[in-house]
């Protein structure tokens, strides 16, 4: 990625404080409309799987991320997985006082075994039969794991099992654990005393709780296609009608299960506001795949995360997500979407990559997104290495307040007039450079062929609109440049005027600025 550097020398861009004062007011007006708690211009959150009270300086690590994310999804109270998990105090104080929000994580698909062992104490306690938390298959069934191996459960009745617990239907996560039954009155109590037991306060009293839940691979027991769980063999959908009629049961199941958790979580913790969020992992789920589900229940599913948005292998068939991304919040859905690099910082990524990520945020932030950059896969949730976030979990060109997005005249993506939606910018033989005003720069992001051998290639030159100043890695600004240059999978932040700092960033946070004097 080159800039090109075609205009004189940086000059004074402030001679008298009073002129600063001035702009820096303006600008603060300009971004009246605060989109979050700690950045002015985006929402952030994080996945952020750590275990935080192991020490004072795990606590100083959530503080850090508290300071940075509006959202902490999936704070650990135990680790590994010895037991049910809870809402540690000092976790939720020193969340609460960075001002930040606290969501819980249960998955939606698999049953983990310290998890089995409580739902199903609850059942005897009440009065219920643990069994009727499962699905049961009927004949022997072969279900392909996520670790791509095969395993096969005993059928009961139609099979080779000689019990019931035998024949539990699983999924393909976990090496095959036993699924959840969302069809079930049973399994629909059992788990929503088990999500208020999680999202409690541990001896808080009166009771405290998390803000949310965070409902992990929402669609599993519900799919159709490579990775079924093949509910159509289990004793209790397999007259229900036919392989389809089976498969709509199911979705139908899982998303009034979800509705009946949500209304019960907002009635117990007094909240309102409390947030059930969604997994649907890759957003080609939520527009093509799943959309019998994500499309079909769209208004029972308006609280959803996009696990992956950009990777090094986003090409420019994404930009059309990018639309139905945007539309779908503009029609209320709320969203988190994270981004990865797909490598952990073990190995370096190309600072036009980790623009390319910040950009495509950037070209469709919207007041019902959080965002979240990710330095890494997912595999490292828990920061690098485990315990520490700040390498992974955060990149600080976000601290820089580019201010909000600006109506232009021209045509935006979608072909409308006079609009602050992205909109081309350039493109050329197997690439299109996506680009959104702010009032305070313009982003840029060039979508190609994806794969990390090609990011930076096919470079091409354009003219900018105007003098721009390049955002660099370190939160200063680069000379002043009037055109650019931008390889596959690249994208650049380009400050209009470095003079106007814009609010101060909250508590230990500083923003960067290289002003020539």
């Amino acid at each position: 990625m080159n800039f090109l550097n075609n205009s004189l020398p940086m000059r004074t861009f402030i001679r008298k404080s009073a002129m600063a004062l001035i702009l820096t007011i303006l600008f603060s007006l300009f971004s009246g409309f605060a989109y979050s708690q700690n950045f002015p211009h985006i929402k952030t959150f994080g996945f952020d799987y750590i275990r935080f009270q192991d020490s004072n300086s795990s606590l100083n690590e959530l503080k850090w991320l508290a300071n940075r994310h509006d959202w902490i999804v999936g704070p650990k109270a135990l680790w590994p997985a010895a037991g049910v998990d809870y809402v540690n105090p000092d976790n939720y104080a020193t969340i609460k006082n960075a001002g930040a929000k606290l969501m819980k994580y249960l998955p939606y698909n698999s049953i983990a075994p310290a998890v089995q062992t409580w739902l199903e104490n609850w059942c005897v306690k009440n009065n219920y039969n643990p069994e009727e938390l499962y699905y049961h298959y009927y004949y022997d069934t072969t279900v392909r794991l996520t670790n791509g191996t095969r395993k096969t459960v005993p059928g009961y009745g139609g099979g080779s099992a000689r019990t019931l617990v035998e024949s539990r239907l699983i999924t393909r996560w976990n090496g095959g654990w036993d699924g959840i039954n969302p069809s079930s009155n049973t399994f629909r109590k059992a788990f929503q005393a088990l999500a208020l037991y999680v999202v409690t306060v541990k001896g808080s009293n009166p009771p405290q709780y998390a803000d949310g839940l965070f409902l992990d691979t929402f669609e599993s027991v519900a799919e159709d296609k490579n990775w079924t769980s093949y509910p159509e063999n289990t004793i209790e959908l397999k007259d229900t009608g036919t392989v389809d009629q089976i498969y709509a049961k199911v979705r139908k199941d899982l998303v009034d299960s979800k509705v009946e958790l949500e209304n019960f979580l907002k009635s117990k913790t007094g909240n309102p506001s409390f947030r059930v969020n969604v997994n649907a992992a890759e957003v080609d789920y939520v527009y093509k795949q799943f959309s019998s589900l994500y499309g079909t229940y769209r208004s029972k599913l308006m609280d959803l995360s996009i696990e992956y948005l950009i990777t090094t292998t986003s090409n420019t068939g994404r930009i059309v997500r990018l639309q139905q991304l945007y539309d779908d919040m503009e029609n209320g859905r709320k969203f988190f979407i994270r981004s990865q690099t797909n490598y952990s910082p073990s190995r370096a990524i190309p600072f036009g990559f980790t623009q390319f990520i910040l950009a495509t945020h950037y070209l469709i932030n919207h007041p019902n997104a959080s965002f979240f950059y990710h330095y890494g896969s997912a595999g490292n949730y828990g920061g690098y290495p485990y315990g520490n976030p700040r390498p992974t979990h955060w990149n600080r060109n976000m601290e820089v307040n580019i201010g909000v997005p600006v109506t232009r005249s021209g045509n935006d993506y979608w072909g409308s007039p006079n609009t602050n939606r992205f909109y081309e910018f350039a493109s050329g033989s197997g690439y299109v450079i996506l680009a959104r005003k702010y009032s305070n720069a313009l982003v840029l992001a060039k979508f190609g062929r994806g794969g990390f051998s090609n990011i930076g290639t096919n470079s091409t030159t354009y003219q900018l609109p105007g003098k721009f100043y390049l955002l660099r890695a370190d939160n200063t600004y680069g000379p002043a440049i009037t055109s650019i240059t931008l390889g596959e999978s690249e994208g650049a932040i380009l400050i209009k005027d470095p003079s106007i700092l814009g609010p101060k960033a909250p508590k230990n946070l500083q923003i960067q600025v290289n002003i020539s004097q």
